[in-house]
């Protein structure tokens, strides 16, 4: 229950308090940076490559190791290049996957932006 002091007090929100304290100047540079601020989160530049289409499908690579090692030359010609932290990637032992290093700050941007495009089956993805 209210107490009938603060029945007749002024009720102020937060906003208008807000904008009392910073003035008018204030309130317009609040406004400004606020749309600025609006505007580059929409026009960044992510750091995300464009996508690269594959010349085959997921089965055609898993065939054998030389759709393995043709995948690997596609992604070295047409992806890495577009990726910062690679820093190795080979043929699995048994030809079946790609094994690609990265380094631990870029390996999650790095998976991203692989499997986007292919599938995680044919790939294993290590921190260096």
């Amino acid at each position: 229950m209210l107490s009938p002091e603060s029945e007749h007090e002024p009720r102020v929100d937060m906003g208008t308090d807000f904008f009392k304290k910073i003035g008018m100047f204030g309130a317009v540079l609040f406004l400004i940076l606020s749309a600025a601020g609006v505007i580059l989160f929409f026009t960044a530049d992510l750091g995300v490559p464009d996508r690269y289409e594959s010349r085959h499908d997921t089965a055609y690579y898993a065939q054998n190791a030389d759709t393995m090692a043709e995948l690997l030359g596609e992604l070295r010609e047409f992806v890495y290049p577009n990726i910062e932290g690679i820093t190795e990637s080979y043929l699995s032992a048994d030809g079946k996957s790609i094994i690609i290093r990265a380094e631990s700050r870029n390996l999650n941007r790095v998976r991203v932006t692989i499997l986007r495009d292919f599938d995680e089956e044919l790939f294993i993805f290590e921190s260096q």
